[in-house]
């Protein structure tokens, strides 16, 4: 069967372009099978923390595609925390009502609230037809003790309906803080044996051979689905044909990064944020099309350029601030 060489769509209808598509890091893997874990062990609840920009959310959402994959029958609860959340027992609860997309979120007291909410946690369990129901709190930091508290209230209702609620609390490094804090605590040490008990640092790429993992995922995603045009053939139809992958240039975009790095002369170990890769990789795509032949491929001062145009300069003073203040984590 001969391959199409004719593009089944425009270039700017394509989620490349429009930043609609997903593709796996080894922080997500590692994240992944921390969650597996938990949920095959028992354990209910953990931290995944890490810094602004490193992909935690995205991460969310594409450990959700494989748990809706691999096991089916969990529900998936997520929550995502706003600047300064409330805390007013009913607006906080009202929230949790509108993240499980129920018709009536704002309406009635905390206690009808509540109910509401455990109901509605109870339908979307029994929907997928099993008894386990996993949380995602993004932007954890957030979270206050009263929050905890009533988390722990959702987590007792469910136990006592024979549903097991897994929690993990992802945000940002500073979520440990507060984890050392209610564990100095009778009263609150026991949110750490609910709610955090097992702890994860979602890591940038660390190494060229990390960037294979995912500019790799470029050369075998297909969009549309069940068709042969992978993201990178879409784009350099010709040079793929003949052999181009992203995934044998993960040497050349460590450099660019790399030569980024020194110029802003920090002295920090380079740990590449998804962002900034996913937006280098979009460029040189999305910018290339017209020099697709065979043979082609992408050089070093593309991928210079490509580094430039990510904003990743600009991002280099924060990351800074990150890593002086990273804290020791596994």
């Amino acid at each position: 069967m001969l391959r199409s060489t004719t593009r089944p769509l425009a270039p700017d209808a394509h989620p490349l372009l429009n930043r609609g598509y997903m593709v796996p890091t080894p922080s997500i893997g590692a994240m992944y099978m921390c969650i597996l874990r938990c949920i095959r062990r028992g354990i209910s609840g953990a931290m995944i923390y890490g810094h602004t920009r490193w992909g935690k959310t995205y991460a969310i959402r594409y450990c959700e595609r494989l748990l809706r994959d691999e096991l089916p029958r969990v529900a998936i609860f997520h929550l995502g925390m706003p600047q300064n959340p409330s805390r007013s027992e009913s607006l906080f609860f009202g929230m949790l009502l509108a993240a499980a997309r129920h018709e009536r979120p704002d309406s009635g007291s905390a206690l009808q609230r509540r109910f509401r909410l455990y109901n509605r946690l109870t339908e979307i369990v029994e929907r997928a037809s099993g008894k386990s129901l996993v949380v995602f709190v993004d932007e954890a930091q957030r979270l206050e003790l009263e929050h905890y508290e009533w988390l722990r209230d959702v987590q007792d209702e469910m136990e006592r309906r024979g549903i097991r609620m897994y929690t993990f609390l992802v945000g940002q490094p500073s979520i440990l803080n507060r984890k050392t804090s209610f564990r100095q605590s009778i009263d609150t040490s026991q949110i750490v044996s609910r709610f955090m008990i097992e702890e994860m640092r979602f890591q940038g790429f660390q190494s060229p051979a990390d960037l294979e993992v995912s500019l790799s995922a470029y050369d075998e995603s297909v969009f549309p689905e069940g068709s042969d045009w992978t993201f990178t053939r879409f784009f350099l139809q010709r040079a793929y044909d003949s052999g181009f992958r992203l995934g044998h240039q993960s040497e050349l975009v460590w450099e660019a990064f790399g030569q980024a790095h020194r110029k802003a002369r920090f002295d920090f170990t380079m740990e590449l944020p998804m962002e900034y890769v996913a937006r280098a990789v979009e460029i040189v795509l999305g910018d290339n099309l017209e020099h697709d032949a065979p043979g082609f491929a992408f050089s070093p001062a593309l991928w210079a350029l490509a580094v430039e145009e990510s904003d990743y300069f600009a991002a280099l003073e924060d990351l800074r601030i990150v890593f002086v203040d990273m804290p020791a984590g596994p």
